[in-house]
């Protein structure tokens, strides 16, 4: 069984590479500002004299920098210039890429559901791409956008997103300062505030527009430490036990900007191809899988082993599954 698939055109590839280096040096710009400059520094009069005070946006932490001086004055003007710079580099990369976006429209670049690209663009502010993993049918995007083609529309539906909480990644330094309650539901809410647990499945979270989120945490193998307070994790997701999770949780990561039906883009971070198809090829074998899902996870591991031979040829197939341990 052979797969079609339609490759960029020049210009569709300039495009393409143009709004990745233009959105990864957005992404750069932003995370500074983030880290650095989601603050504000004011003057604070105590006991007959000024301190300068610096106050975080998201946790209301109040840190004193000094008394009143020629070296304090010197902190907060630097502070004030450097913030304003960085809020005008933000404001005219924004404004460049909202052009951009409009001509990935005219190329015929828009492919990925809006909802997936808002989603991984607040991960990618906030550093969590080693965290916060693509899993599922939506790897496609990632894949055929590395090899700058398009996939066959049948391959690709699907009706929710499933994203892989790594348990070996820890959550960034940056995530942490934002959302100090070090928490997934608050991570969702910077996301699209309309987002609510399902009440019949403690994983799955749904938003006013019906976009299907699922959060799937592997269970840590040491289940007596399960009660200690995981530091490296997020503190309200439901840990599961399912087949397949140990080799998900275990694959190398795989990077990729896909864009948007509305012509936005995202960085997404998948796992990599090659054991994205073997994994795929173990679950078309599973007894007790639904028959429609057995015959697609085929269809998948077929396309992406062609994918991989036809453009990625930096991986070697035959080398890289004698090197794979563990295989189901």
């Amino acid at each position: 069984m052979r797969f079609h698939f339609t490759e960029y055109n020049s210009s569709q590839r300039k495009q393409y590479i143009n709004i990745g280096q233009l959105y990864e040096y957005y992404i750069q710009k932003k995370q500074e500002y983030l880290r650095n400059y989601q603050v504000s520094m004011y003057w604070k009069k105590a006991g007959g004299k000024r301190y300068l005070t610096k106050k975080h946006s998201a946790s209301n932490r109040v840190i004193s920098l000094g008394v009143e001086s020629e070296k304090t004055h010197k902190i907060y003007e630097n502070f004030m210039q450097h913030k304003k710079r960085i809020k005008e580099d933000l404001k005219e990369l924004e404004a460049k890429l909202d052009k951009n976006y409009k001509l990935n429209k005219i190329e015929h670049l828009t492919r990925v559901p809006a909802a997936l690209v808002n989603i991984y663009r607040k991960i990618n502010e906030l550093g969590l791409d080693e965290k916060m993993i693509l899993i599922g049918t939506n790897a496609l995007y990632a894949y055929e956008a590395y090899c700058g083609v398009f996939i066959d529309e049948e391959y690709l539906a699907t009706e929710d997103i499933d994203l892989l909480n790594k348990k070996n990644s820890s959550v960034s330094v940056l995530f942490t300062e934002v959302v100090p309650k070090n928490k997934l539901t608050e991570l969702l809410k910077l996301i699209d505030k309309s987002f609510v647990p399902d009440v019949q499945v403690p994983y799955r979270f749904r938003n006013k527009e019906g976009t299907i989120l699922e959060i799937l945490t592997p269970v840590e193998e040491q289940k007596f430490f399960k009660k200690q307070k995981d530091k490296d994790s997020f503190t309200d997701i439901l840990e599961l036990s399912m087949e397949g999770m140990q080799w998900l949780g275990n694959s190398r990561i795989f990077k990729s900007m896909v864009v948007a039906d509305n012509g936005k883009c995202a960085l997404v971070s998948t796992i990599h191809p090659l054991e994205f198809s073997v994994y795929k090829k173990w679950l078309s074998t599973v007894k007790n899988r639904n028959i429609l899902k057995k015959n697609r996870d085929h269809e998948q591991s077929k396309l992406v082993t062609q994918l991989i031979q036809e453009y990625m040829v930096n991986i070697d197939i035959a080398k890289e599954l004698k090197s794979m341990k563990d295989i189901f």
